[in-house]
């Protein structure tokens, strides 16, 4: 054991082969390197190549390979530099170049520069971030290089497959030999049918000229900085035309030609009159380009692609502007007794413009593409749905999410409507108050109630046949919102569908949750809320109609709703998802060939193929629209639900490599991000992080590094600096709020004027007040967590880390808290002289004894200290809470209970709440 090595060689890399000694020892590190040397006389050129150690039952296994394969399909020299390496990539070489950054600074420092032929160096690069997308600049004297970069996991995940391609890249699938130029130039590129060449720009206008070979047909101009979707280029009679795509992406820039297909051109002209002439231009061009006959058609393009694209027509004294956006059913006079009919629509992909006298292919049209009524419909309603997610090996519920309905909603149903409809919060909460208070006194007769002023409404004991009675009679009644509502109708030419969640959230059922709610939507502002009807958090409606005597997928309207929101998330809850969802599952070893093999053929993947074009199904949008989505994102790198037993937690321990490749998964490194990881290893002791001793080291790097390297908001939002920027933001959103308010209740009145300055006033002082309390309740509490560390008492952390993680509800409790905490920090300091060093003599003899004595003497002084510290991080939390004037987040439920059997049964309230109260590892079992 421990005594053996291999011998390797490297065999026809780079035409030549390598050698190198690997030592079999069981206290290798997870991520090791070996160093391979050329066996050529005139080359002694060293490679690194990389080891990944993981042991089995019964087995250590080594899995060689190159961190990261570097393909270059650029068609020019490329070179990597490095700290300590520098290699270059030749433009034949269709195997990977094997890169590795030196093993010092594999953790640290990994970051390249790139040249491109005869260019300077460009910036540096991360070469981690799995499934991005990007591009890099390397300039020369004469002209900028865009090389495109696209970083992939390999099939066996321990390699990064990065691809180098040209950023601009022309692809020709038109049956014509084409030759492009850019502006101003005058060499003509050829480029053959189904070839994709790399295309290197020689200024930055932005224009390419394209023509076809041996044609006499001047050379078209595209613009290929905009997004083109099949932009159709008008050649002659004899051609016909070609389209053109730009598409534009992060790492590409895509040129590519195709032949015509029905439905490219921007307008299919019909003069469906008898003696009419109808005369057409280009808007931008301000010159007639050409007439249409009576009984003709014409199929236009775009004169100038550059240009507006609108198309002016005329006829007689008539004039207008159409666009391909437009649906157009009108008429207009040429006499007094002559009337013209113009109808813009789709007849499958192709916008038709149609001048016509006879009224009834008018009428035809027109009811074809006019709204339905529906002829089925069909409504599925849920007024609560809670998805539980357990953990059965663990015995462990993870999440909660609770699809809920809303509360109380007053709705009335107007004569020439057919749906009800929500009234406003305002009436709504004035008439529940009225209606509780009749309800209350077990009526036997009906009761009239002012709504607003000589607005009467009829309150019935039974709660049916409810109606204001003026100024007209509607009917009214008291109902909710559903949780879920999916609506479905069709006709003979349209379907709709549209999908309601009112309410979503999201609970983390982990004991000692960071974020106990990781996902809910934010109540808006309770001035808007009073004047409009409730809202749902999510409303998805598409209307979709057949396009005339086409199969295409016409969506005539799409749109999207979705409310603010608060996402926050911690790594425990993180860590409990991927246990859930992840099942390790063995891959056959001949399955891993097979995929190694796939790896290596996409190697060999032209550009052609790289740069084609989405081949899916056309669908044409008339109608879309996204709103905005307003997301509050908030991520801790604490680990919720730490267990009390220290056993547990350092089985839990994650080696510095792992922690790295974490970290470079994302594309950050320990140098990217060492403040925050130091300030989490010093002061929020995350176990799962580091040992002892990196903690040490980590303490005197985070006291010895001053210098600021972050974005100020990365640094202001440091707990350790008491998240100046959270207080900045807090007091912004209350000086906002003091404008916003008072203007959404002046919309109605006086009356709601003033309230609106109520509640603006309050925004006000609370994000002041409250974001100052909020700042500097977290640098008392960093600070505790500092002194809680050099306790060196375990018991006594983790029983810190439980009170603190329960945020007081107000002022008072926090003072309690502050309080309680300060006495037990006195007691518990004194009576650890005693105690510490005889529970150390019992564990470890006379060396525990005295590590018992030091201990005591530390935690004297520092149990104190942190209690008074966590008195001030207490009071602060509860003038923080105090002060904010938003609804709070209520649980849906408590956590599931299993009992020893593990076995999942219906969920009852009784025992998940009494599960919740005996949280303690002695006390879980003994419930029944």
């Amino acid at each position: 054991m421990d005594q053996s090595k291999l011998k390797l060689q490297l065999i026809n890399y780079l035409d030549q082969n390598w050698k190198s000694e690997y030592s079999i020892r069981t206290d290798r590190p997870e991520i090791d390197f070996i160093t391979f040397s050329s066996m050529s006389e005139l080359d002694k050129t060293e490679l690194d190549i990389a080891v990944h150690v993981t042991y089995a039952t019964g087995q250590m296994i080594l899995e060689i390979h190159s961190p990261y394969w570097m393909v270059n399909k650029t068609g020019r020299m490329l070179q990597y530099k490095a700290d300590g390496i520098h290699r270059k990539h030749p433009p034949n070489y269709k195997k990977p170049l094997l890169f590795s950054f030196q093993p010092k600074y594999f953790y640290q420092n990994n970051k390249i520069q790139l040249m491109v032929t005869d260019s300077e160096l460009s910036d540096h690069f991360s070469l981690d971030t799995v499934g991005s997308h990007g591009s890099v600049k390397c300039k020369s004297h004469k002209k900028e290089y865009y090389v495109g970069v696209t970083i992939h996991n390999s099939s066996f995940n321990i390699t990064r497959i990065v691809t180098l391609t040209t950023f601009f890249m022309i692809t020709n699938r038109s049956k014509y030999t084409l030759e492009v130029t850019e502006e101003d130039q005058e060499k003509w590129i050829p480029v053959a049918f189904n070839q994709c060449i790399p295309f290197w720009p020689e200024n930055g206008a932005n224009k390419l000229l394209v023509r076809v070979e041996n044609s006499e047909v001047p050379a078209k101009m595209v613009d290929f900085e905009k997004q083109e979707n099949s932009l159709l280029l008008h050649l002659d009679n004899r051609l016909g035309g070609i389209i053109v795509d730009v598409t534009l992406a992060e790492h590409s820039t895509v040129i590519a030609f195709s032949d015509y297909h029905e439905g490219a051109a921007p307008f299919l002209l019909i003069n469906h009159t008898k003696e009419e002439m109808i005369e057409y231009e280009q808007s931008s061009l301000h010159t007639l380009e050409d007439t249409l006959a009576p009984n003709k058609a014409v199929l236009y393009s775009w004169a100038n692609p550059g240009g507006s694209r609108k198309m002016k027509w005329k006829c007689g004294k008539n004039s207008g502007e159409v666009t391909q956006k437009d649906d157009i059913m009108t008429s207009f006079h040429l006499s007094k007794k002559k009337k013209m009919y113009l109808l813009s629509f789709f007849e499958g992909l192709q916008r038709i413009i149609l001048f016509t006298e006879d009224e009834r292919v008018f009428k035809v049209t027109y009811e074809s593409e006019k709204i339905e009524l529906a002829e089925q419909e069909i409504m599925i309603s849920l007024s609560n749905v809670g998805i539980s997610l357990v953990n059965n090996s663990t015995k462990q519920e993870v999440a909660f999410i609770g699809i809920t309905s809303s509360d109380v909603v007053w709705e009335v149903k107007p004569k020439k409507k057919s749906r009800w409809k929500p009234m406003s919060m305002k009436q709504t909460e004035k008439l529940e108050r009225e209606f509780k208070e009749y309800n209350d006194l077990s009526p036997s007769e009906n009761k009239i109630v002012e709504l607003e002023t000589n607005i009467p409404v009829c309150l019935t004991p039974t709660g049916n046949c409810m109606k204001i009675l003026q100024p007209n009679e509607i009917p009214l009644r008291r109902n909710f919102l559903p949780a879920l509502k999916i609506e479905y109708s069709t006709s003979e030419h349209q379907t709709s569908f549209r999908v309601q969640i009112y309410q979503i959230q999201i609970q983390n059922q982990i004991h000692g949750a960071i974020f106990p709610f990781v996902f809910y939507p934010i109540k808006p502002p309770k001035s808007i809320v009073l004047d409009s009807e409730p809202k749902p958090f999510t409303d998805v409606s598409i209307v979709m109609r057949s396009a005339g005597h086409s199969q295409i997928s016409r969506i005539k309207y799409f749109k999207v709703l979705i409310q603010e929101m608060d996402l926050r998330l911690d790594l425990g809850f993180l860590y409990a998802l991927a246990d859930l969802f992840t099942q390790i599952v063995e891959v056959p070893k001949d399955q891993e060939v097979e995929l190694f093999k796939k790896d290596v053929e996409a190697l060999q993947e032209e550009l052609m193929s790289m740069s084609a074009t989405d081949t899916s199904q056309i669908s044409l949008y008339e109608a879309l629209h996204i709103s905005p989505i307003k997301l509050h994102l908030s991520f801790s790198l604490s680990r919720s639900g730490e267990d009390d037993n220290k056993e547990d937690r350092q089985k839990e321990l994650i080696p510095v490599q792992s922690l790295n490749l974490l970290l470079k998964s994302i594309g950050a490194t320990l140098t990217d991000v060492e403040d925050v990881v130091f300030k989490l290893a010093f002061f929020e002791l995350n176990y799962h992080f580091c040992t002892t001793q990196q903690l040490q080291w980590a303490v005197i790097r985070h006291y010895s590094k001053q210098a600021i390297k972050q974005m100020y908001v990365l640094i202001l939002g440091l707990d350790v600096l008491g998240n100046p920027f959270g207080f900045i933001r807090s007091l912004s959103e209350g000086v906002e709020a003091f404008f916003y308010e008072p203007y959404q209740g002046a919309i109605q009145g006086p009356e709601e004027f003033v309230e609106g300055m109520a509640l603006g006033l309050k925004a006000l002082v609370g994000g002041a007040v409250g974001g100052l309390a909020g700042a500097a309740s977290r640098i008392t509490s960093a600070m505790a967590k500092g002194m809680a560390a050099i306790t060196m008492d375990e018991d006594y952390q983790q029983k810190r880390r439980e009170a603190m993680n329960k945020q007081p509800t107000g002022l008072r409790e926090g003072l309690t808290r502050g309080g309680k905490g300060l006495v037990s920090g006195f007691v518990s300091g004194i009576t650890g002289i005693v105690t510490k060093p005889i529970r150390g003599a019992q564990k470890e003899g006379a060396a525990g004894f005295f590590k018992g004595v030091g201990k005591g003497l530390v935690g004297a002084v520092a149990r104190p200290t942190g209690g008074i510290i966590d008195m001030a991080s207490s009071t602060f939390q509860g003038i923080k809470r105090a002060t904010d004037y938003s609804d709070g987040v209520m649980s849906l439920r408590p956590p599931r209970f299993f009992g020893e059997d593990g076995v999942i049964r219906p969920y009852r309230l009784r025992e998940g709440a009494g599960s919740q109260m005996l949280q303690v590892k002695k006390l879980k079992y003994l419930y029944m």
